[in-house]
Formats: C-alpha cells, structure tokens, sequence
C-alpha cells in the first residue's frame, strides 16, 4: 500500500471535507464550532433519564444495554464541549448526571452499581470532575461536595486499593471479589486510568503527593511487562499466578491514551523533564505506528485496529467502539501540555475529524455518525460510541485552535467562544442523588515517597536520572533481562530518539476461552462481550507493523518476561474493597459488567495468515 505523508493526507482529506455526511473544514473554527454542536445534540439525543420520571438510580445513566462507565466518559466529554464552545445547552443536565452519581462518601461509589463498578469505572467518573475543575464547569448551588472533592476522595477510594498480595503491587481491574471474571486480573486501564488522574491532581494542586502516586504506578506497570520498551501497552496480566508474564497482549486506543495524555500532564508538572518528554514521544510514536491506519486515501486517519475492521475475526464491541473518542481527547490534551508533539497530532486529529464528519451520514437525518472513519461514508453502525467518538475528535481540534490550557487552581478561567443556540434537551432541575445503602468505609493511604521522576527543581530538570523501572523488560516479542542496576543516568532501553525507531512487532496471543453467565442482553454488542479468556495464552504470533523501514528489528529467540519486583516505596492501605451490598434496585437491574477494559478476548490462530497478509502488503 502507498503510504502518504501527514501534509498529504490532510490536505486530500480537507479538500473532500464536504463531499458528504457533516460539513466540516478542519482549518475553520467556525465549522469546528457547528460540526461539535451538531454531534453533541445527536449524543445528548441518546440520553433518555433526564425526565421529571426519572427514577433517582438512574439518573446520569444511558440506556440498556450502555454500561455505568461509558455514561462517565460522556459526561466527560460534554463537560469539556460545553466549555470549549461556550454552549450552555447542556449544563444543567451535565450537573445533574454528575452529581448523581457521587456516591455516600462523594467517590463515585455507588453500593448498588457494584456489578458493573471497578476501579477502571470508577476512574473514568473521576476523570470526568477533573475535567470539570481543569475547564471550570460550574458547580451546582445544591452539590453535596465540589469537583475537587469528589476526583481526591476518587482517587484515594481507588489507590486505598493497591494490592501489594500479588505481582508487587498494582490495581485489580474489578473491586469486588463477587465479580470473579475481573478480580484476578490487573489490567492497563484500571491502573493507567489512575495514573492519569494522579498527574492531572498533581498538575492541579501542585501537591507533590499525587505525582508520587502515578510514578508508583508507572513504574509498577513497566515492571510487570504492561508497557513494552517500545511503549506498547498490553491490556492485562493474571494475578493468580503472580504476573510473571503478560496474559493478554492485545493494544487497545484507550489504554494507548491513558499513559500518553497521563506522561504529558507529568511532563508539564516537572516543568518539561526528560524521562517524561522521552515516554510522551514514545506512546505517540507506538499511536501514530498502530492506531493510524495506512490505507491508501486514508492515511492517518484512526482506527481501532483490533477489532474495526474484522482483519482478526472479531467486530468492536459496545465499549470499543468508543475508544477513539478517549484516543482523540486524550492526544490533544498532549498536544497542549507537551508542544513538541501538536504538529504531529494535528494532523492526525485534522485527518481523522474529516472522516469522521463522512461517517456522519447515516440515519434518517442523514448526520447519524458511523464507526469507520477511513471509508468516506456511513457504515451502518450508530450509538453513543460513535457519536461520542466524532465529538471528541472535532473538538479536540477546536481545543488546540483556541489554544485552550487545562486551568490549575486559582487560576483564571480559560476564554471560551460566544454561547449559540442549539436544540435543548429537557433537564431534571432536582439533583437529588439515589437512596444509598450502607457506604464504604473511607479510605486513607500513605502516599509513597517522592521518586527520581517526581517534580523535579528548575535546575534539575534535564539531568534528572530515571527511575528503575528502566530496567524492565522488552515485550515487543520477545524480552531479555539484565541483572544490573542502572547508574543514574542510564536511560530506558527505548530511551533513543525517536527518529531511530523503524519497526515495531505486535504480538497477538490467543487464549483458551470460556463463556460467562452474565446474563448480558442479547443484541449486536453481545458477540463479544460473553466471552472471557483463561488469561492463559495458548499460542503466541509475532508480526511487524510498518515503520520507517520494512527491516524486522533484531530480537531474542527466547520468549523472557522480568517478573514484577516489589516497590521499595511503600504504601499503606486500609482497604482492599468497598463492602458488597445485597440489595439491587429493580430500575438499575443490569447484569454483572465486565468493566471498561472488557477486552481480554482472543485472536484466532485461523486469522493470523490474514494479519501478516495484511501486514506484508504494507511494508512492499
């Protein structure tokens, strides 16, 4: 396939802009302003529990079969529309959904949610009040805490959880040990989630103890081999068998994302220190060589490429088909806090934003959006992810257009364009939060102490030494270990320009695989989601995506994974879970979710021949 360059690729697509779907030109604010309105109504229209009848449970809840988490990010996504566009349309429902979600103890944890509540859910609620506090969302009057509150008790509620038992350390994916298809497995989003939320505090507050906390996490996550030397993140690891290799090596956006935007807020908090700027351009790099497609007349445009285009047997799920949304948000949050990255990410974000606007041609009203951006036209798919995703990937533009900083405390409000009218949706005026059963005891943890890779001093930035995770493994497919400690300045083994980097190998495992029992609604998003690995992979494949050049890189022939280590920072924690609850209101009774990160699924070894196909025609 003919691969064309970033300028290329956007100036073709701009020219097509308006060939069909929304009308869009990505070098307009005006028409950033209009597409991101026109793709906020048709989200909000999904929304049905805003009505006077509304049972309080639900409130801020989307519809069967959407899941808590995806509600969260919504919300987060149109805190973020309101404040960019100016647009108050929507402000009193926002507040509402929020608000009502809070929780006894005002974390996000709602006893009667427990089954569809881990700590990657949770996470995602918080992040959505961060945004509130980094674009000054108003509070409302009647809130029973303010933003800043609430994503700090988030935050300990999620880190009091920190499960040193196992793998040295790091984040169960589910909290509650009832939920048994998650419990035992400590996956990339629960702990990148919170990795985010610690930086983006850190950068907030300017309190040193949450930047302790993501370099913990950090360092844990590289240690257990969820981060590759290469930056690729792998979705999960088994805690029952204590890590000693990664369970699931699959790459998903959102986790991608989650580490990209979460070194970026680091790196703006240690005033531009070089062990972050190195991790920055290392996720964006493993984003641009994975997530943006090279097909001819599309190049570098996003794509979810594990399960969009059906390449491995398997379709995108109700939860994947949003992930570009938290893709999209989350590299333009980088592009802000870390400007060596805006040019590259513009004009992915211009690319992408102008095949979403084709997608948007569906429907009755001809604007409902698609999944597939990369087809010039509608795919037939519709829903809150794919809308959302549009959303996102529009406005992310229209944030780097106006040059919009996330705020820090006390800090005054950043500029936001004139507010235009757009159709309204009907708020429910009473935020009145559900009847709460008995609530989780707090949680109170000692922060770790401060790391190599904390805030570091004007004078230090630049020679500040790494931290030791940079002794951990390569698994990129295959791994080798050292046994010596790095000096203080011995960089990361991917701690080379990134310039130099020419290939990457993704490694697709397949594991053995049982159906749940969830009871999940049957529907188009259930083909998936019924399913859940052993967390034992049964066969490994090593294929080369395309880089700077098509030479595979040279590799051990031996499979190693570094085992985790324990942290030499401790921390202590008073509570391993949240209590369960026995009672579940009727008006809530969704089954047992598995999470945001229900992604430990399989590839088929009978898809792999198609893969390397695929993959081989793009490097002649």
């Amino acid at each position: 396939m003919k691969l064309f360059s970033t300028a290329g690729a956007v100036l073709l697509a701009s020219l097509a802009a308006t060939a069909g779907g929304i009308k869009f030109d990505p070098e307009d604010e005006a028409s950033m302003l209009s597409a991101t309105k026109q793709y906020a109504y048709g989200l909000m229209s999904l929304y049905k529990n805003n009505e006077t009848t509304t049972a309080k449970e639900d409130i801020g809840i989307l519809p069967q079969p959407y899941y808590w988490w995806e509600a969260g990010a919504m919300w987060g996504s149109l805190v973020e529309f309101s404040q960019f566009t100016g647009d108050e349309s929507h402000v009193k429902t926002i507040q509402q959904a929020l608000t009502a979600n809070y929780g006894p103890e005002n974390d996000f944890i709602l006893s009667y949610r427990k089954g569809q509540t881990g700590n990657d859910d949770q996470a995602f609620w918080a992040l959505a009040v961060m945004s509130a506090l980094e674009y000054q969302f108003p509070d409302p009057a009647d809130a029973p805490a303010d933003y800043l509150e609430v994503a700090i008790n988030a935050f300990e509620n999620i880190v009091g959880r920190w499960d040193e038992t196992s793998c040295g350390g790091g984040l169960k994916w589910q909290i509650y040990p009832e939920n048994s298809y998650g419990y035992n497995y400590k996956n990339a989003i629960s702990n990148g989630a919170t990795f985010a939320l610690g930086a983006r505090l850190a950068r907030y507050t300017g309190e040193q103890k949450y930047a302790d906390w993501s370099v913990k996490i950090y360092d844990w996550t590289k240690k257990v081999g969820l981060i590759s030397d290469t930056y690729e993140v792998f979705d999960g690891t088994d805690d029952k068998t204590n890590c000693p290799k990664v369970a699931d090596e699959t790459q998903w956006t959102y986790n991608n994302a989650m580490f990209l935007h979460g070194s970026a807020f680091m790196y703006d908090y240690t005033n531009g220190d070089s062990t972050w700027k190195t991790r920055v351009s290392g996720f964006m790099d493993q984003a641009s060589l994975i997530f943006i497609r090279p097909f001819e007349n599309a190049t570098d445009i996003m794509y979810e490429w594990a399960c969009e285009t059906g390449e491995f047997g398997r379709h995108c799920n109700l939860d994947q088909q949003s992930f570009k949304a938290y893709l999209s948000r989350f590299m333009a949050k980088t592009a802000m806090l870390a400007p060596f990255t805006k040019s590259k990410i513009t004009g992915y974000l211009k690319a992408s934003a102008v095949g979403a606007a084709k997608s948007c041609s569906g429907g009755a009203d001809g604007t409902t959006c698609g999944s597939k951006w990369y087809t010039g036209g509608w795919d037939g798919t519709s829903g809150v992810g794919q809308q959302m995703s549009a959303l996102e990937v529009t406005q992310a533009l229209l944030m780097i257009k106006k040059g919009t900083l996330p705020a820090k405390k006390n800090v005054s409000k950043p500029s936001a364009s004139e507010s235009s009218s757009v159709p309204t949706s009907t708020a429910v005026e009473s935020s009145t939060a559900a009847p709460y059963a008995p609530s989780s005891q707090a949680v109170s943890s000692q922060v770790p102490s401060p790391s190599t890779t904390g805030k570091a001093s004007s004078s230090d930035v630049v020679e500040q030494a790494p931290t030791s995770d940079m002794k951990s493994s390569s698994e990129t497919a295959a791994a080798s270990s050292s046994d010596e400690t790095p000096s203080t300045k011995t960089p990361e083994a991917s701690e080379v320009p990134v310039s130099t980097v020419v290939a990457s190998s993704v490694v697709l495992v397949t594991s053995t695989i049982s159906p749940l029992s969830t009871g999940k609604p049957a529907g188009e998003f259930d083909e998936k989601s019924t399913w859940s690995t052993s967390c034992t992979p049964s066969v490994t494949t090593t294929v080369y995506m395309p880089g700077i050049s098509t030479a595979a890189p040279a590799l051990p022939s031996t499979f190693v994974i570094i085992g985790p280590s324990i942290s030499t920072t401790s921390t202590t924690m008073t509570s391993a879970a949240p209590p369960a609850n026995t009672t579940t209101p009727t008006s809530s009774s969704l089954p047992d979710f598995q999470g945001a990160a229900s992604s430990v699924r399989t590839f088929s070894n009978s898809v792999m021949g198609i893969f390397v196909a695929v993959v081989v025609s793009a490097l002649v």
